[in-house]
């Protein structure tokens, strides 16, 4: 099988998982901005095909072609993680920054037609500018996350809510980032080393076909992650109860007020905290409190609470005070009550067992 047949295959894949998106049931707002990654996922691979069938060349127009997509790519990304989160887009003047980059390509696509001697440069130019997206907009979706939780900073912890439903933002975030370093060589590398152009283009496809892979694996292992028309879309959409006085903004304060407390004076280490413990710590009806959970973050108290024992965990499972601990006595030093709450708990939040977690952070070092 060559690269063409390889590249067929990914195609299909990837135009598989848009039918699947196709039915009624999943039509909703992020599952078409999803669609539309799809798409774009599906342009690099034509890209690619016709590169290797030869009806490409660096300095043809069509070698400017692929730019475009790529430079949508990274803002569809950023509003598939903003109608996951909100339940819909929100634009405003700012919003209107996105379009500078696809401006500039085009003003250099101009250029690109006009000129006859600097045509691989103005592609050099185009590409370092759409290059660029794939860094900066990863750090504005963690932002944006670290917003509608009100976490300060530029922090991966935002990952840890509800994590479920924003397994496909993590994935296209990491795949993205690792992306832009591929990228960067690509362009680069082929400036100061002669021969390896074709070689990170080899890299670049493989790594296309890998996220192909990761986006079917997801979807076919976590089904969570694809979101029904009957359900309520985005995690910020506030579900009141019946005959509540609670609104969304009153939620959003509370939830401030929770996450502050939790990491400031971690109530969570107790192994006997419990709601109405917390009511009394942070000063609201125990109503209020789940209230606001079920309605804002769509978790219950105890997942609330076991999410931030898990993350503990995490942190003191590698620190050298604790390496004679056994796992149960570190899951009692995050405060769990339990045995089977813990990996239960674990389990639901990371999708591994507390063993393979430390086992692949161990490697990892």
């Amino acid at each position: 099988m060559n690269i063409q047949h390889l590249i067929i295959f990914c195609v299909a894949q990837i135009i598989g998982l848009i039918i699947i998106l196709l039915r009624k049931k999943f039509r909703t707002l992020p599952n078409l901005l999803l669609k539309l990654v799809f798409a774009s996922i599906i342009t690099h691979y034509i890209y690619y095909y016709f590169f290797y069938e030869g009806l490409i060349t660096p300095s043809s127009i069509l070698a400017y072609i692929i730019i475009p997509f790529s430079t949508i790519a990274p803002p569809l990304v950023y509003y598939y993680a903003m109608s996951v989160m909100y339940g819909k887009i929100n634009f405003t003047k700012i919003s209107l920054l996105h379009l500078v980059p696809i401006l500039l390509n085009t003003a250099i696509f101009v250029l690109f037609i006009q000129s006859t001697s600097h045509k691989e440069t103005l592609i050099f130019l185009a590409k370092s500018i759409t290059i660029s997206l794939y860094f900066i907009y990863p750090i504005l979706i963690i932002k944006m996350i670290g917003n509608f939780y009100n976490i300060k900073g530029i922090t991966l912890s935002v990952f840890k809510y509800n994590k479920k439903k924003t397994t496909l933002i993590r994935l296209l975030w990491s795949m993205m980032l690792l992306h832009f370093f591929i990228l960067v060589l690509k362009n680069n590398l082929p400036l100061f080393i002669d021969g390896t152009q074709q070689t990170m283009d080899i890299i670049n496809l493989c790594f296309l076909m890998l996220l192909g892979y990761a986006l079917s694996y997801v979807i076919i292992s976590e089904p969570k992650t694809i979101h029904l028309a009957n359900e309520k879309i985005g995690l910020g959409g506030f579900k009141k109860y019946d005959k509540s006085k609670l609104t969304r903004e009153m939620a959003e304060e509370n939830a401030r007020n929770l996450n502050r407390i939790m990491e400031n004076e971690k109530p969570y280490l107790d192994t006997e905290f419990n709601l109405s413990d917390c009511s009394k710590l942070c000063n609201l009806p125990t109503h209020t409190i789940s209230e606001t959970l079920n309605g804002l973050m769509n978790q219950t108290f105890n997942d609330y609470i076991n999410n931030y024992r898990v993350e503990e965990f995490k942190k003191i499972a590698l620190q050298k005070e604790y390496k004679n601990y056994t796992i149960l006595a570190l899951a009692f030093e995050a405060g769990f009550k339990s045995k089977a709450t813990f990996n239960a708990s674990f389990k639901k939040f990371t999708g591994k067992t507390p063993s393979e977690y430390i086992k692949s952070s161990v490697n990892k070092q």
